[in-house]
């Protein structure tokens, strides 16, 4: 949490001179500890070590260090954001499926397998191996994984209106037609 906040941070402030000058840094600091000072130096410790794995880059001058995010960093964050993604609250069926088909490389075994725990930890239905379905919108969903592993080449979603043996994809999400 306080390694995804110390790069949500760098994101939301661009390059960081200050720490104190970071918009909403005061409701960042007491999700993280209810102490600013206890809070701070987690942030400092977390920005140390993403410095350290090349996630940040660490300018010196003086007493004052300048934090920027690297392109490793802002993937790092949007895995971390896949990993958290809940999606919004389902008001009402639009009658549509969403049939997610994904062809994902042995070489990408890791990213296949989070990507397949992530829909159906989401509640999506696996209809084969690599095709899932979902009622709900998932585009959002779609975008973080695509901006944390690349997936533009290997992920489509196809919007259906029927599917052939329904019953069972309605029955699963207690949906009427």
């Amino acid at each position: 949490m306080v390694t995804k906040t110390a790069l949500a941070l760098l994101m939301v402030g661009g390059g960081i001179v200050a720490l104190a000058l970071v918009p909403g840094l005061g409701a960042a600091l007491r999700l993280l500890d209810p102490n600013p000072r206890k809070a701070m130096r987690k942030i400092e410790r977390a920005l140390k070590n993403l410095a350290n794995d090349g996630e940040v880059e660490v300018d010196v001058h003086g007493k004052r260090k300048r934090y920027r995010i690297t392109p490793s960093g802002t993937q790092k964050l949007a895995r971390l954001e896949f990993e958290a993604y809940q999606p919004p609250r389902f008001k009402s069926w639009d009658k549509k499926w969403r049939v997610v088909c994904f062809d994902i490389p042995e070489t990408e075994k890791y990213t296949r397998t989070l990507f397949q725990t992530k829909l159906s930890e989401l509640g999506f239905y696996r209809l084969q191996n690599s095709v899932f379905v979902t009622p709900h919108n998932c585009k959002e969903l779609i975008m973080l994984a695509d901006r944390a592993f690349d997936l533009k080449t290997c992920v489509r979603v196809i919007l259906a209106e029927a599917i052939d043996n329904e019953q069972h994809l309605l029955n699963f999400f207690k949906l009427k037609r």
